[in-house]
């Protein structure tokens, strides 16, 4: 068989071009004061809160307006990351969240691999991974956000695991090892729970004697990873994690349907492959894709249930399309038809790219402003940043990365303050602060909703409230940003 100057190959490189091109303005962005989400600085306050205790308990107490609903790992990795390599601890998550994008990238093929997969399969599972996150999900590559960081030690976990599955024998030691990393991510994400679900299932169904062991040893890292957690936090982190507010809304489910759009193909193409490969194949050839099918079900499930609590993006759907890629990597050299009618790899790669050459046209003019128009928004933050840094007494941030990048302490987490609120928290501490005028200036990212006629208020608890109490607008920012200041004494 030739490799080279076949359909399959020629698309293995577009797709390798595009993924550099997609790559390159989040890399290039990385060391700029830029923000690019919510999450950014609140990670970094709390990885600030890690490794040096005397700016505020990682898990703060119930009278303060910051909640931390995450596990402690990945703001003790990053956090040691930028205070002893980095420098900036937001530079050093997005460092942390690109690597582990790449990681989580290259494990999966290798994960193909063990499962039988052929170098093809493998090389288009990983690149169809990083083309559908560089499209469709672009803002969580290179941002500082422990999502990534979770799947790669999960991934990690699954290749040291699938190690043993050719040779059909699953040594105590490797699974020992697997657990462990599973585990450890879960102590950065505790929402991934597809992949270890699907794995316990998979495996009393392959070895139930490994499926034991597994259990055994799953169990003491977690608990483990309990006793340590209490150990240097205390029950407040139990506290804060177990028992976090937010508000579910069963209609948000019809809108999370929407961003699995991009992954239809993926789904068509892991129906015909495991209905094929169950019903043509020996019961040993077919565990792969029994796996993948298992992965994929619960994991779906889990995201679509997620979905519904407010503040949720897609990322709850990358446990997903991780498994269809995984599918896809398994399948791309072994389905030969779909309704009696031949498919050859390099059509399978191309159904499978539909969606990112319907959004081509976009995301490239897109990445494109993300090479050449960095320089020029990480300048139009700075006089919004030299702003919050000079003012005086309090200082709150919606947009947290600038609060951060101007050296003012963690006052109010807004998202998180107003999910208590609306599940029945008080709003009295922060009443009282916005009516004595405590903030000197908080900064909105907007205060307008999305409308397509006149501009209108957004609604939010806080924002009402500030305005309520005289707050006005004092400076206006860069991409809608406005900072309110109370009225002069």
């Amino acid at each position: 068989m030739r490799y080279v100057n076949s359909k399959f190959d020629a698309l293995l490189l577009a797709g390798a071009a595009l993924i550099v091109f997609f790559l390159l303005g989040p890399l290039l962005t990385i060391p700029l004061r830029i923000p690019l989400s919510y999450n950014e600085g609140w990670n970094a306050y709390f990885c600030a809160r890690a490794v040096n205790s005397r700016l505020g308990p990682l898990y703060p107490s119930a009278d303060t307006l910051v909640f931390n609903n995450y596990p402690p790992l990945s703001f003790y990795v990053v956090g040691a990351f930028g205070r002893y390599v980095a420098g900036d601890l937001i530079t050093a998550g997005r460092i942390v969240a690109l690597a582990s994008l790449l990681a989580s990238a290259a494990l999966l093929g290798t994960c193909v691999r063990l499962l039988g997969g052929s170098l093809r399969g493998s090389m288009a599972a990983a690149m169809l991974l990083l083309l559908y996150t560089g499209t469709f999900y672009r803002d969580y590559v290179a941002v500082d956000d422990p999502q990534w960081l979770g799947h790669a030690l999960m991934l990690g976990g699954l290749a040291v695991l699938l190690g043993g599955y050719r040779a059909g024998h699953y040594p105590a030691g490797r699974i020992v090892a697997a657990t462990m990393l599973i585990g450890a991510g879960g102590f950065v994400k505790h929402s991934l729970v597809g992949l270890p679900i699907a794995v316990t299932i998979w495996l009393f169904l392959v070895q139930p004697r490994a499926a034991m062991i597994w259990l055994v040893s799953a169990t003491a890292w977690v608990g483990t990873g309990l006793i340590a957690t209490d150990i240097l936090q205390g029950h407040a982190a139990f506290a804060d994690i177990l028992g976090h507010h937010r508000v579910f809304r069963a209609r948000r489910a019809v809108k999370a349907v929407e961003r699995l759009a991009p992954l239809l193909p993926l789904m068509i193409i892991a129906g015909f492959s495991y209905r094929e490969r169950i019903h043509r194949v020996p019961l040993q050839s077919s565990r792969p894709m029994q796996f993948a099918a298992l992965f994929a079900v619960i994991s779906l499930a889990a995201g679509l249930t997620q979905r519904m609590g407010e503040g949720v993006n897609y990322n709850a759907y990358f446990e997903t399309m991780i498994a269809l890629c995984l599918t896809m990597g398994l399948t791309v050299d072994t389905l030969r038809s779909v309704g009696g009618r031949a498919v050859g790899p390099a059509t399978m790669i191309g159904f499978a790219a539909i969606p990112l050459l319907v959004m081509m046209p976009w995301q490239l003019q897109h990445a494109w402003g993300d090479i050449v128009e960095r320089q020029a928004r990480a300048r139009s933050w700075q006089p919004v940043i030299a702003q919050l840094a000079a003012a005086p007494r309090l200082v709150a941030c919606e947009t947290l990365s600038l609060c951060f990048w101007a050296g003012k302490p963690f006052e109010v987490d807004m998202f998180n303050l107003n999910q208590s609120i609306l599940t029945g928290g008080d709003i009295v501490r922060f009443d009282t602060l916005a009516r004595i005028h405590s903030f000197s200036r908080f900064e909105f990212a907007t205060i307008y909703a999305s409308t397509n006629g006149p501009p209108a208020m957004k609604h939010d608890l806080l924002l009402e409230n500030l305005l309520g109490h005289g707050y006005a607008i004092a400076a206006t920012g860069p991409e809608g940003s406005v900072l309110l200041a109370p009225p002069m004494p």
